[in-house]
């Protein structure tokens, strides 16, 4: 194939999940506009979901997505994490700690380690955690977000939360999700290429190019292309996984931990509402029901849902890319959560599919270089899981006896042997894991070096003692400065409680079945009415009542009463439903976020400021490249309460940028002698505006409009008394803010 294929414009992603979602996600945002992007996932179709904790080398995917960290958290329910504790892996009851930092600072012949050997050999150092932040911070469990990057953190999150967040994201950029079993997979005679999946509802879902997320099945790249699976249980004797999830019993800590048993090893992860569990076990030395046992004796807090075995293979398949499909996630491969990997596979492979993506057609020659990048990526990850296996002093049990004497790979052998006679780590380039990283596990599984490097004798006693006790302060003052971790999330992105966030989907379900109807107002714009917009609006009145006490009128603010900020899963679900149905329909381009409050009317006519008499936009002060649509959700039965109005100007450009001008500067009475406008809520056409349209309030109507058409509640306060008592008004107002097409 060494001329190209086909150009490559209809990507089509088989499965969905956290690898599903992370994709969809990351193309829409790079190659959206040159490529149509269609994911087919089916809701009876169980994710594995486990994988919740990650390495800090996901802040570089959120950065290409230009996601907002604090939304992100919240969403997500995550916690920060600085590192993993290992807990009897060099030997029962013996512990250490991999941090993401680094520890103190080395020289351009030599790493720190090689200055800490020669400082312990004169007996002037202290243990090598405390030159490194990161590992001090965890310990003492304390977080914060340290300028200039002074801090190197990762995250724990709830990876199913983390697929749904992704999906809000992709659909908001247009991809289009298809619900679905795949019962046939469709090739071209000849090449092999696929062609198309038949789903099991009836539809084909044709493209020209295949991204396989379907998991350890590999339906695409594995069944139906027939590339094999490489083992690797010869090296990672675990075959087997439990999860189970808690409730949290403490504050959460800023780290994983990994627990070593004697056959295998369990995880305890901290997220804001709960903690993830679970066991990897080889199968061979204990059962399906001794490993459910231990891990329950081996918890704490209620368990929250019953355990469930996942079984695996540890490897590779022999290729990741053949023909036109690619597999990114568990079906391209699997290695067990030791150094919480999984994500952080699923970013490179997507990546290094963008910077390779073949765009006007597959060659041979970018099939060959992704396949060996990915090979040399995951078997050196593969290598520096299997460390932790093999240099081991553990001799209880056969499985510890078996890793301990077992084979390992030529360049792992290499390094460690390397490592133990010089204390020198060399890496090939582009390598996932830095050098600090090595030195701490081998040293925490008990590698000692017998010797380093020569340069460190250049300095007597005191020189060395007053550099590594400058590195130490340093670490000492900044931890003190540090809060808890706790207390950090708790100001800066707490998240809704589980049960909360779950009431709150079910309040948000959008009726599948409600009716739409586009209403054109007589200066040929069009608004979209949509009659029983949500399947519960009654859950929607009872989450703004639980929270009444928390509406409040901002300083300043023009809108005639109290408000409440929607939570963002909320405003996020009301988005992609947004993009979904009617961002076409308005004319608006490539998102640029969104926002969404509850809000009451509760002024009263007489007491309204300028700003408040009058129709407005909702685009004043918006740069002239993007624009805004709004929808308001009428949450009151009483249609006398007042639906909205639309207005245009009757005035020249420049006179009607002037009358917006003194409502926004001069006081109620100077605006009202200028213009002769009364006290009172504008419905009706004047001098000024006229009325162009009309819609009636009605119990669980949304309308979706261009917020640059001038507008008002159609207030007439006939009736004071029903604005201000019980939930009033209440209605959901949403603006979502995109760049104009071809801005």
């Amino acid at each position: 194939m060494s001329a190209a294929s086909q150009p490559i414009r209809r990507i089509v992603i088989a499965g969905g999940g956290t690898a599903g979602w992370m994709v969809a996600a990351g193309l829409s945002k790079c190659l959206g506009k040159q490529c149509e992007i269609r994911l087919v996932e089916s809701e009876e179709i169980g994710t594995v979901g486990v994988g919740e904790a990650t390495i800090p080398t996901l802040h570089f995917l959120h950065e290409i997505l230009d996601l907002e960290e604090k939304e992100f958290i919240q969403a997500t329910q995550a916690t920060f994490k600085l590192g993993i504790h290992f807990e009897n892996w060099r030997n029962v009851g013996e512990h250490y700690f991999h941090s993401f930092g680094k520890t103190g600072k080395g020289h351009w012949t030599a790493g720190f380690q090689h200055f800490w050997l020669e400082a312990r050999r004169r007996g002037v150092a202290s243990d090598y955690g405390d030159y490194c932040l990161e590992l001090r911070a965890a310990m003492d469990n304390r977080f914060a977000l340290l300028p200039d990057n002074g801090i190197n953190y990762a995250y724990h999150f709830d990876a199913t939360l983390y697929g749904h967040y992704l999906r809000r994201y992709a659909e908001a950029l247009g991809v289009q999700r298809l619900e679905g079993k795949i019962v046939q997979v469709h090739q071209a005679e000849g090449s092999g290429d696929i062609t198309g999946l038949a789903l099991d509802n009836g539809a084909r879902v044709e493209g020209d190019f295949f991204i396989d997320c379907t998991g350890m099945r590999a339906l695409l790249l594995g069944e139906t292309l027939g590339v094999g699976y490489e083992s690797w249980s010869h090296w990672l004797p675990c075959d087997s996984a439990l999860a189970v999830q808690t409730a949290s019993v403490g504050e959460p800590v800023p780290y994983t931990r990994s627990i070593a048993h004697p056959w295998g090893w369990q995880w305890r992860i901290p997220l804001q509402h709960r903690v993830g569990n679970g066991l990897v076990f080889s199968s061979r030395h204990i059962s399906d029901d001794e490993a459910k046992a231990a891990l329950l004796a081996n918890v704490q807090g209620e368990v929250l849902r019953p355990p469930r075995v996942i079984k695996f293979t540890p490897g590779q398949r022999e290729v990741v890319w053949k023909n036109n499909v690619v597999a990114i996630g568990l079906s391209s491969g699997f290695l067990e959560p030791l150094e919480s990997t999984s994500i952080h596979l699923i970013q490179r492979g997507l990546t290094r599919l963008i910077e390779l993506f073949p765009t006007d057609g597959i060659r041979q020659s970018d099939v060959d270089e992704y396949n060996a990048q990915a090979r040399e990526q995951i078997e050196v990850i593969r290598d520096f899981i299997i460390l932790h296996y093999h240099v081991t002093q553990r001799a209880d049990s056969a499985f510890w006896r078996g890793c301990r004497d077992m084979e390992v790979p030529p360049l792992l052998a290499h390094r460690i042997q390397h490592f133990r006679d010089t204390a020198r780590i060399m890496l090939r380039q582009g390598e996932l894991f830095a050098e600090n990283s090595w030195v701490q596990v081998m040293m925490g599984q008990g590698i000692l070096p017998s010797a380093h490097h020569p340069i460190t004798r250049n300095m007597d006693d005191r020189s060395l003692a007053d550099f590594l006790g400058e590195m130490r302060r340093d670490v000492a003052r900044t931890l003190m400065k540090l809060p808890r971790h706790h207390q950090f999330i708790q100001q800066f992105c707490p998240a809704s409680p589980p049960e909360a966030v779950s009431a709150m989907a079910g309040a948000w379900r959008f009726n599948p079945a409600a009716r739409v109807e586009t209403v054109r107002l007589d200066d040929g714009s069009e608004v979209h009415v949509v009659d029983d917009f949500v399947a519960d609006p009654e859950s929607l009145v009872a989450l703004a009542q639980s929270a009444a006490g928390r509406f409040e009128a901002p300083a300043g603010h023009p809108y005639p009463g109290p408000q409440l900020d929607l939570p963002p899963a909320m405003t996020a679900a009301l988005e992609a439903h947004f993009q979904q149905h009617f961002r076409a329909r308005l004319g608006a381009g490539l998102p640029q976020g969104s926002y969404a409050r509850f809000s009451r009317v509760t002024q009263a006519a007489g007491a309204l400021d300028a700003r408040q008499r009058i129709c407005h936009r909702d685009d004043s002060g918006l740069d002239p490249r993007d624009m805004v649509c709004a929808a308001v959700h009428y949450l009151f039965r009483d249609a006398a309460l007042g639906g909205t109005v639309f207005f245009r100007s009757r005035m020249s450009d420049e006179d009607t940028q002037q009358f917006m001008r003194d409502a926004n500067t001069l006081g109620a009475a100077a605006f009202g002698d200028k213009y002769g406008i009364p006290p009172g809520y504008m419905t009706e056409s004047n001098r000024y505006f006229e009325v162009i349209g009309r819609v009636a309030a009605r119990w669980n109507r949304a309308v979706f409009y261009n917020g640059g058409i001038f507008h008002s509640g159609d207030i007439r306060w006939a009736e004071p008394a029903a604005y201000v008592q019980g939930p009033g008004r209440l209605t959901i107002n949403a603006f979502f803010k995109s760049r104009r097409p071809h801005a």
